[in-house]
């Protein structure tokens, strides 16, 4: 992603302490409990106008050219920053199994969907032109437990600003299904 949100060490290393546990250091790791069942997290990570509401950081907007949630399904979206411009994306979804998992490529692209050198667009050249991502969903008493995995690793998120930029998202996420 380009750089979404300004990097607040502060801001990251509280709301690390809160969501965030690190497994690895060559991964982005966050851990979060949500207060609704893997039902209701994994349609807001499904649904189309779900994902309009929150799959964004904040001040910033998101449109899909392409959207198909499902094993082998791939997508194409636009988020849209009002002070770095429109950061394209396009990916598959390799594994999306209900209420439990959804894996998908990321994979830096122009706006027609053509994969880009992420350094060629402004981005920190040490970034992946491709990354995974693996989101699980565990409920424990009416709550889920939310893992999400990122094949990046975590102190370049953090400084790019993608990490603070999952942690937005999910908040986001969590306000939508309160």
């Amino acid at each position: 992603m380009l750089q979404i949100v300004k990097n607040n060490q502060s801001i990251i290393n509280q709301k690390s302490k809160q969501m965030g546990k690190v497994s690895k250091t060559n991964e982005v790791f966050i851990e979060d409990i949500i207060n609704a069942s893997a039902e209701r997290v994994f349609s807001a990570w499904t649904d189309p106008e779900k994902l309009m509401k929150w799959f964004a950081p904040n001040g910033c907007t998101i449109h899909f050219k392409k959207l198909e949630v499902k094993p082998g399904g791939q997508f194409h979206s636009g988020i849209s920053n009002p002070q770095f411009g429109d950061c394209w994306c396009v990916g598959e979804y390799k594994e999306v199994t209900p209420y439990s998992k959804i894996v998908f490529t990321m994979v830096n692209a122009d706006e027609e969907g053509n994969p880009v050198n992420p350094a060629e667009i402004g981005m920190d050249p040490n970034w992946a032109g491709t990354t995974l991502v693996t989101v699980t969903f565990t409920e424990i008493d009416g709550k889920t437990k939310m893992q999400l995995r990122q094949t990046v690793s975590q102190a370049l998120a953090k400084k790019t600003g993608a990490y603070p930029s999952w942690l937005e998202m999910i908040d986001s996420m969590k306000e939508l299904l309160n």
